[in-house]
């Protein structure tokens, strides 16, 4: 993090899967698995994707919802142990693979002096293998993971926030920025009056990202980079009444 943080500095928090790391099968996998062994549900991965980018309770009550039986919430932690399990074996036989720009921003943003974080439904045995094995950990200045106390992701921006000001950060919300693939990204960033930018490198339909009206929608980190060398961004909060 640069040593003084201007009051012009901008607060950059991107989730993980499909917006600075690759989409993997894995995962869906992990997540398969976990409600076959947990639940004693079969389910193909098409139930589960609408519903990533939530924390992980909110992803078990989603998919389980939809089956519609009640969350034995008592389960939650065994359920989370088993995906992690699944997730770290996966991430030892195939580490996971950065997109392009994705270094190349968080370059770029750091050295303008913003500030750049984390905010994803990942938990920390899950994330920090992803941010630690394409090499990003050591760019980032706050990182916030999901835990089982925490049932929003709203919330989880609030923390990423009260990070931010903890180490100089002096911006709110509408010097917030919010990147992100899934429509749940997006709504997050509204719903507390960050800038919310879209990119079409996740596992979420375009038309789906439109729908949920992003700030900005770009098609991957590199044309992001390229617009904001170019013209920059329109710093406007994006929270308005639905």
């Amino acid at each position: 993090m640069p040593d003084v943080v201007t009051q012009a500095a901008r607060l950059w928090l991107f989730d993980i899967d499909g917006t600075l790391v690759a989409p993997s099968e894995d995962q869906l996998d992990a997540w398969v698995a976990t409600f076959r062994e947990v639940f004693g549900l079969e389910l193909a991965p098409a139930a589960i994707t609408a519903h990533l980018g939530q924390t992980f309770a909110e992803i078990v009550g989603a998919v389980i919802g939809a089956e519609g039986q009640p969350v034995p919430s008592p389960r939650i932690p065994e359920a989370l142990a088993a995906y992690t399990r699944h997730v770290r074996k996966a991430l030892a036989a195939r580490p996971a693979r950065l997109l392009p720009g994705a270094r190349e921003l968080l370059h770029f943003l750091r050295a303008r002096g913003d500030v750049v974080g984390i905010v994803t439904g990942n938990f920390a045995g899950e994330g920090e293998p992803k941010l630690t094995g394409v090499g990003l950990r050591d760019l980032l200045d706050v990182v916030v993971y999901a835990d089982l106390a925490t049932h929003a992701r709203d919330a989880l921006l609030r923390r990423a926030l009260a990070a931010a000001r903890a180490r100089g950060f002096r911006g709110d919300f509408a010097d917030t920025v919010v990147v992100g693939d899934s429509v749940h990204d997006i709504r997050s960033a509204r719903r507390t009056g960050a800038l919310a930018i879209a990119v079409c490198t996740g596992l979420t339909p375009p038309d789906m990202l439109v729908a949920a009206r992003p700030d900005h929608l770009v098609p991957d980190l590199p044309s992001l980079l390229v617009t904001l060398r170019q013209d920059g961004v329109r710093w406007v909060p994006s929270a308005r009444p639905d």
